[in-house]
């Protein structure tokens, strides 16, 4: 008796499924695989368009937030190389100033000690060198012996890397050794020509070499912006490209950049890339640190593009119905790009020429 009430239980269930089945579906479309069929008096033909596709003439822009930030090796944090005190300064704030030309004088005893180590060196190459010399002529009269002439030529290596080290020290903190006198003050020079945009040298102040820059020199004629591009652009951007650049201080002129670089590495977080735009900045209208928002336009080229209502979606594909004949459709993944609200670029799955539906493609979704 169970089993009969059992299965009369699966007979009205499967009744029911057939007949919910039947209540759904539309006599007027069949679906074959990836096809779809209209009757071709269906009321549904009224409510689609359809567009042939063709190549025209397309520029891809976007927007993001971008920061102002200096070019690279035009850009130098002016620091003390030893502790020692300020006794004099050569600049002031906004000067302009060249490479080599001194910023603030520092009398320091650890620059004494570089300088008399330096000197140290020099004198002991000069002597070693010319010890090996004489070892040479006495070897080559048959005075001295092999023993002596190796000594002396390891003393000299020896005394010439010591040099070359003291003089590489002193290098390093753009000191020209072929002005150095012992017990003179240190003259801390500026790397690069440009404008000094910080100073704070105060005559008198000990100063350590870790401490704070006591100056900036930067060339500010032109700046880089730093901006974080989404990673469905990457393909829209290339190196060259022109981009606008708009800032709150001046919001409706536009600043001209092109695009210096595009970066290899992608923030995982973010799903960004860094792209550098270098911009004339003769105006200084735009300042270090300042935020800006970067307009991206890429070269024309030639493009498909379609009304947004064309692209449908399911899971993480895009896809466009294509009309094969009159009331005949087939389903195709394609790849887009955004545009704007209204329209998306085909990247890849439709060739020019084809038929595709525009509007009242949801009806057909399977």
């Amino acid at each position: 008796m169970k089993q009969i009430f059992i299965s009369l239980c699966l007979c009205f269930s499967f009744a029911a499924c057939q007949q919910n089945k039947n209540t759904n579906e539309n006599p007027d479309i069949q679906y074959q695989g990836d096809t779809i069929i209209i009757n071709e008096n269906s009321p549904v033909l009224t409510q689609m368009s359809v567009q042939k596709a063709s190549l025209k003439d397309y520029s891809s822009e976007f927007k993001t937030v971008g920061t102002v930030r200096p070019v690279s090796g035009k850009f130098a944090e002016i620091a003390a190389p030893f502790a020692g005190r300020i006794t004099k300064s050569f600049v002031q704030l906004g000067q302009n100033v060249n490479s080599g030309v001194p910023i603030f004088e520092l009398s320091s005893s650890d620059f004494y000690e570089a300088s008399k180590a330096y000197f140290a060196a020099q004198s002991a190459n000069d002597l070693a060198q010319k010890n090996y010399l004489r070892q040479k002529e006495l070897a080559a009269n048959g005075v001295a012996s092999q023993k002596d002439l190796e000594t002396a030529r390891n003393e000299a290596n020896i005394a010439e890397q010591e040099y070359k080290q003291a003089k590489a020290t002193l290098q390093i903190f753009n000191i020209d050794e072929t002005a150095l006198q012992m017990g003179q003050t240190l003259k801390v020079v500026s790397p690069i020509p440009g404008e000094i945009v910080k100073c704070n040298i105060t005559i008198g102040d000990y100063v350590q070499e870790d401490t704070e820059p006591q100056a900036i020199v930067a060339d500010l004629s032109h700046v880089w912006i730093s901006a974080l591009v989404k990673e469905k652009y990457f393909g829209a951007i290339k190196n060259g490209d022109r981009v606008e650049i708009y800032t709150d201080a001046h919001p409706d002129k536009i600043i001209w950049g092109t695009i210096h670089y595009i970066g290899e590495m992608l923030d995982e977080e973010t799903r960004s890339l860094e792209v550098i735009v270098e911009c004339d900045n003769t105006d200084r209208e735009l300042k270090l640190g300042m935020f800006c928002e970067t307009h991206f336009l890429s070269s024309p080229i030639q493009a498909i593009v379609l009304p947004a209502t064309a692209i449908m979606q399911e899971e993480d594909n895009d896809y466009v119905l294509i009309e094969i004949s009159e009331g005949r459709y087939i389903r195709r993944k394609v790849k887009t790009e955004t545009i704007n609200t209204a329209e998306v670029r085909i990247t890849e799955g439709i060739t020019e020429g084809e038929n595709i539906v525009t509007k009242g493609g949801i009806f057909l979704n399977m």
